[in-house]
């Protein structure tokens, strides 16, 4: 067997990977996410396939000893066994179209790391960094194409995320490439040209990396360049980088004495970007989710402490958890915006304790093992640390997994383990058992790993699509059925974009026939939900509120009250509650609930509103005059429920002061204001 064939496709499947962030279709559902995911995985599963048949062949193939390679099999090993063991197993293994994480990616991740750790060489890891590195300037061009406005910033506002869709993403992205290009700067630095070409490409990332805003990473980056010059201190081998890293020194201690100096000037607070760290107070803290959503892990922790609740299963901490002060904040939280706490959740004590060992073993590895320098080994523990330190703010994504095991494997190759072992199989033996029985494999893989789920994503859009084109109803309906059953990954997704256009389509210009089999497919669904992701409020609310809206109020009371009690802090179940309660003519008992919901925060404007309108609806006057009180003149005036809270109840007197008050204050829709008038005067 020619072992440079199997070798060459590796290399080149190996070499598309720093290409990859730039992917986005827009035929894919959440397509900054999956449309990297599903090539990346596809990429990987080829040349795993191949490499196993190489490692049975060529034992120069074959993973090396390293505690590295320990760390990461025992982080996977541990990492698998408490989604088996969590409260949703099939959940954690597929994740989810928004994230594309779960034990599957963790399985590519592992054998991606086997695969560059064993086929690269130390020339093909220069290529391989050097492609990234282009690839990294591509990344800087496009960014800076956002700035001066020739492309969209994808987020909106000012904070450029390239072709990742996220700031946060970006910023990652590029603190990872920075290191590296210090990394080669050090190593090429006596060739005049490529040190310019690293230093310029620095200094590039570098104004990216600050473009985003990302306080997080700008503040790792500052800390890991300290880390890395204080290291440096003690570099016997090279005095000129003694005195650089001494200077390095003097500059960060003024750049940030500076900064606190002058961070209350106006220059500093008109900035977008400067203010938001001026504006990093402890009050401002206090308004962000993470001050709400780290003790909630923590809580999490507590209740499942030694293998925690399995992958991508946050939300049932944070149902369990919510604090109704949160009533500003996304309504849904999946992370806990800290890896540390995410995978203490995730894995409990020993998936936080595997974890932390993947960045021990770094550690461990280039300063006792890696044959490298000691200025390399002081620019590459200050990525890890620039990474360590960025992570206490956010959580992975696919491109920062790949960089972070890209570098583990690195390390792992610098060690110069031995094999793991040493017989191989005959010529014949590979041709005959292993290749067919590997292709096999990797035709399955492909096929339920990628394609199905691909089909489900594209028919979400399809869907979605269709429902925007006049007469294409029942298109969207039969997307709507392929992409449910198409594949495992994804279906939550498709059940809550069934529900939230439910109502379109059973308004729609369908037959009675058609709408009743929609009514059955989607009742189906939703509630297939609630049994696959037993014991997840979200869902128990989709599925109420679904019920709720077609009629079936009973049904829904049901599925509601078990989302109460599942997530007791969350205003949005107590307002479907007393919705379903009002809809069955149970005015007193959708006060009660309206009640609670307002006690749970009482400064929270929604639960006021929604209260007052409960107490019109009950006739109970003295909370309607007690909480009117409470509320603006505009925000009782313009609020349509209010309005026809007042019009339902038969009392029209309200209605025409409301109305006339609404022309007086917005004159330029006054007719469509004495349309309602004549309305209620007939």
């Amino acid at each position: 067997m020619n072992k440079q064939i199997p070798r060459n496709i590796i290399l080149v499947g190996l070499f598309l990977v720093p290409f990859v962030p730039f992917l986005v279709s827009s035929s894919l559902f959440f397509p900054f996410i999956t449309t990297k995911a599903f090539t990346w995985r596809i990429i990987v599963e080829i040349v795993f396939a191949v490499w196993v048949l190489l490692a049975l062949y060529d034992v120069d193939s074959r993973p090396k000893k390293s505690v590295i390679l320990y760390a990461v099999v025992g982080f996977l090993v541990i990492v698998g066994v408490a989604d088996l063991f969590g409260v949703a197993p099939v959940k954690s293994f597929w994740s989810n179209f928004e994230r594309m994480e779960g034990f599957i990616t963790l399985l590519h991740l592992g054998m991606f790391f086997v695969v560059t750790s064993s086929v690269f060489r130390e020339i093909d890891w220069k290529r391989w960094w050097n492609v990234s590195l282009v690839a990294s300037f591509l990344m800087v061009l496009y960014c800076i194409l956002q700035i001066i406005g020739l492309r969209a910033i994808n987020q909106g506002g000012v904070r450029v995320d390239g072709t990742l869709g996220n700031a946060i993403y970006l910023a990652v992205y590029m603190l990872f490439h920075i290191f590296i290009a210090l990394l080669f700067l050090w190593r090429e630095w006596k060739n005049v040209a490529l040190r310019w070409v690293y230093g310029l490409l620095i200094l590039s990332q570098a104004f990216i990396l600050y473009q985003t805003a990302t306080r997080g990473a700008i503040l790792g980056l500052i800390g890991g360049i300290f880390i890395m010059a204080v290291l440096n201190l003690a570099n016997k081998e090279d005095k000129l980088v003694r005195r650089a890293s001494a200077a390095l020194l003097v500059g960060l201690v003024v750049l940030v004495g500076g900064f606190m100096l002058f961070k209350d000037r106006n220059f500093i607070q008109n900035s977008p970007i400067l203010s938001r760290f001026s504006s990093l107070t402890t009050e401002a803290i206090k308004t962000q989710g993470r001050y709400f959503v780290w003790p909630m892990a923590v809580k999490g922790f507590q209740e499942r402490p030694l293998l925690g609740w399995g992958q991508d299963n946050f939300n049932y901490v944070f149902n369990q958890y919510y604090d109704p002060q949160m009533f500003n904040l996304e309504p849904w939280f999946d992370r806990a915006h800290n890896i540390f706490l995410d995978w203490m959740v995730a894995g409990g004590l020993l998936g936080l304790v595997s974890y932390l060992a993947l960045y021990v073993a770094l550690l461990f590895s280039i300063w006792k093992y890696a044959n490298l320098s000691h200025t390399e080994k002081s620019v590459l523990t200050g990525l890890v640390a620039t990474y360590f330190f960025h992570n206490f703010f956010v959580f992975d994504n696919l491109i920062s997994y790949t960089l972070f095991f890209s570098l583990l494997a690195y390390v792992h190759y610098r060690n110069n383990g031995g094999t793991l072992w040493g017989q191989t199989l005959s010529d014949i033996q590979v041709k005959g058992i292993a290749l067919p029985v590997v292709s096999i494999l990797l035709i399955l893989s492909l096929y339920f790993a990628n394609i199905k789920p691909i089909i489900t994503n594209i028919f979400i859009i399809k869907a979605l699509q269709s429902l925007q084109t006049s007469g294409q109803v029942p298109v969207a309906v039969a997307n709507f059925k392929k992409a449910y059953n198409a594949s495992r990954l994804g279906r939550p997704e498709v059940a809550e974009h069934i529900a939230a256009n439910s109502i379109a389509i059973l308004s729609s210009g369908l037959s009675m026939e058609e709408k009743n089999a929609f009514f059955s497919f989607a009742k189906d669904v939703l509630l297939g939900q609630t049994d696959d992701l037993n014991g997840d409020a979200r869902y128990e609310l989709l599925a109420g509120s679904f019920l709720s809206t077609v009629g079936l109020l009973d049904e829904a009371l049901t599925h509601l009250e078990v989302s109460r009690a599942l997530m007791p802090g969350k205003q949005q179940v107590y307002f479907e509650i007393g919705a379903a309660y009002i809809n069955k003519k149970e005015p007193l008992k959708a006060l009660d609930i309206f009640r609670e919901a307002y006690e749970l925060a009482p400064e929270y404007t929604e639960a006021r509103v929604i209260y007052l309108v409960g107490a019109i609806y009950a006739g109970d006057k003295i909370v309607e005059s007690k909480i009117m009180n409470t509320l603006t003149e505009r925000e009782v005036i313009f609020d349509d429920r209010i309005l026809n809270a007042y019009y339902a109840n038969g009392r029209t007197d309200r209605v025409r002061g409301l109305l006339g008050s609404r022309i007086k204050l917005d004159p330029a829709k006054e007719s469509i204001y004495r349309q309602y008038l004549e309305k209620v005067a007939n």
